[in-house]
């Protein structure tokens, strides 16, 4: 019924005859379905809200059937809706790719990019990299998304950067993107001497129980720490718990003798090794620290956005070390 009825309305895959303003709401449809939102796909089309969603409502009016589903949050696509998103979202895969090939014979760089970056590593390593970038190509533009729960931003972003802990390190396995790994880290668990001499050094997870110790979702998405011994896993669940929002703030509150912190060995490393901390429950083994960077293969990369690919890659590393000495 429904395939009789979109084909009565002539759509079809030959889109050689078709009006293209119906092309272009066609291709917003499929962003939509595709961002969860209006709003998101209209960004992701470079338009306004309210054009995105006038472009839904003549879509539907001109086919004389609804296809998204505003109120109904667990379902947004109608028979229809889903009907015309398995039979276009194809031929829109198509059209991008076409037009990220013909970038190629520009020989300026020139476009948008869209980054998203866990902050651990977006002030003192992204930036510094997105700013000379930019100095060698005017004509770029970059939007910086700076959050921990980058697994959100996937579907928004040409690039995300985001932490993942040692458990839940496979959560992005039915990706269809590139991965490459930038920081791989073991968590180390450290307190001041001060704060040690105040309150004991715990050994035990049972005596780590009584201590207060830092959070931050910034490196794990669960108030919780991992312990190995005997080749067994001890998920240490925090219940003195001192929350933030940025990991570097956590090592400085570790410096200041404020709680007990488990941080990856790069933010702690130059703190040791100056007294400022101290390793604790050193009898267990700790989890391992992920940090990120997805893309979309580069056969659907459009040039500035391989361009910037090929840099980034190319200088990280330089920064990283950076960072990583400045303590």
């Amino acid at each position: 019924m429904i395939e009789k009825r979109l084909e009565s309305k002539e759509i079809h895959t030959n889109i050689g005859s078709m009006d293209p303003q119906q092309l272009v709401k066609m291709l917003f449809f499929i962003e939509l379905i595709n961002a969860g939102s209006i709003t998101k796909a209209a960004e992701k089309m470079g338009v306004s809200t309210s054009t995105g969603s006038r472009w839904l409502q003549d879509l539907e009016s001109e086919l004389g059937m609804p296809l998204y589903q505003r109120n109904n949050p667990n379902q947004r696509s109608t028979e229809a809706g889903e009907y015309l998103y398995d039979k276009f979202s194809e031929i829109s895969k198509d059209i991008y790719l076409l037009k990220n090939e013909l970038t190629q014979f520009s020989t300026e760089v020139r476009g948008n990019i869209r980054i998203c970056c866990s902050p651990i590593y977006a002030e003192k390593v992204l930036l510094p990299i997105v700013g000379e970038f930019l100095a060698e190509h005017p004509l770029v533009n970059v939007q910086m998304t700076v959050t921990p729960r980058g697994m959100d931003y996937l579907k928004d972003h040409d690039f995300v950067i985001f932490a993942l802990a040692g458990k839940s390190s496979t959560r992005d396995s039915d990706l269809q993107l590139v991965r490459r790994n930038l920081l791989h880290e073991k968590f180390v668990t450290v307190a001041s001497p001060t704060y040690l001499n105040k309150n004991g050094e715990p050994k035990t997870l049972e005596e780590l129980s009584e201590h207060r110790c830092l959070y931050s979702k910034a490196l794990l998405n669960e108030n919780e720490w991992i312990f190995k011994k005997d080749g067994k896993v001890y998920p240490f669940r925090i219940s003195k718990a001192i929350e933030l929002s940025d990991a570097k703030m956590m090592a400085a509150a570790a410096v200041n003798s404020i709680a007990v912190a488990y941080l990856p060995e790069f933010l702690v490393s130059r703190h040791i090794e100056c007294g400022r901390l101290v390793p604790i429950m050193t009898d267990y083994e700790t989890d391992d620290w992920y940090l990120n960077i997805y893309y979309q293969p580069k056969r659907f990369m459009v040039q500035c956005i391989n361009v910037f690919k090929e840099f980034f890659l190319s200088r990280h590393r330089e920064k990283v070390n950076i960072f990583k000495n400045e303590g």
